[in-house]
């Protein structure tokens, strides 16, 4: 089973012993849908075919050997635009990644991810094989869905259980390093010289010792800040401040870094939220800590200001 609050402290010792239960596992629960705004010439069957092919790999494959009840699978949404078709078979295009999971006690699911990859250009043929691709590279697509199923189970992981990512942060290392430096050269996203918001930043960021305190913060967030607001939205509040303390502290020492942007992008409206009923004092501390991490969306933070 997942890490839910019920089994919360039976897990967080299985954990422990490096996830030996054995099972079907199907841990994501995947909404994703293929658009082709600007695409006129191709035919669309070839999207509608990409779309169940998709859907059917994120759904029904198991990315780990933990057994997941059906209620307890990650909520996640995938939007795949289509941008320009190279040809036949080649496509350029973005890609939105969302996931959520669900806040003790409450009907409320907070996000965990949201984030959109740009720099999307895979090829795909209609009977295509799309496979989990742990330590070695079959083709651009397999290795994108490998990368993003492994990264928001991580990060699922880690709102329950500290550091509890672990094991699938180094999985996305391993599936950065297996891309050959041909197709990385051919296919973005893979290599640092690619730009500071891709998926290499995110794997180098998330094995980085630097940023091991954003990844503590994150429980401190989750499972000892927001799964109490129901009981104590006080001590909620605090927890939450002290890690948005703890984040502000990585961010001074690790400038600019992927993670802490993609926090704020899935965190940001939802502080504002949390904090409005707080003190004057709680509400200024956590404007200058989110304006410090996000300045480019302090319209968003301003009432914390009134």
């Amino acid at each position: 089973m997942k890490l839910t609050y019920s089994n919360f402290f039976l897990i967080a010792g299985f954990i422990c012993t490096s996830f030996l239960q054995t099972g079907t596992a199907q841990e994501l629960n995947v909404n994703l849908r293929v658009s082709t705004p600007q695409i006129q010439a191709t035919d669309p069957q070839i999207f509608r075919e990409l779309e169940s092919e998709l859907n059917d790999f994120l759904n029904n494959r198991a990315f780990t050997n933990i057994t997941y009840e059906n209620e307890e699978r990650i909520n996640c949404t995938f939007q795949l635009t289509i941008k320009e078709a190279l040809d036949d078979v080649t496509f350029s295009a973005e890609l939105s990644v969302q996931s959520s999971r669900p806040v003790f006690n409450s009907d409320y699911e907070t996000t965990i991810i949201n984030h959109l990859d740009r720099d999307i250009l895979f090829t795909y043929t209609q009977g295509q094989s799309i496979q989990i691709t742990r330590t070695s590279y079959l083709d651009n697509l397999s290795a994108l869905l490998t990368f993003y199923g492994y990264l928001i189970i991580g990060m699922d992981y880690e709102t329950f259980v500290p550091l509890g990512g672990e094991e699938y942060f180094k999985i996305l290392e391993n599936t950065v390093n297996a891309v050959p430096p041909s197709e990385a050269g051919k296919f973005k996203g893979w290599r640092a010289m690619d730009g500071n918001r891709n998926r290499y930043w995110i794997a180098e960021n998330l094995m980085n010792p630097r940023v091991v305190a954003f990844r503590e913060a994150l429980y401190q967030y989750h499972r000892k800040g927001l799964d109490l607001c129901h009981s104590d939205p006080e001590a909620c509040r605090l927890e939450i401040l002290a890690a948005l303390q703890t984040i502000d502290e990585v961010h001074r020492a690790y400038p600019n870094s992927i993670i802490v942007q993609m926090f704020m992008s899935a965190k940001g409206q939802e502080i504002v939220d949390i904090f409005s009923k707080a003190t004057r004092g709680e509400r200024n501390q956590v404007y200058q800590i989110l304006s410090r991490l996000d300045p480019a969306n302090l319209n968003i933070y301003r009432p914390l200001r009134s």
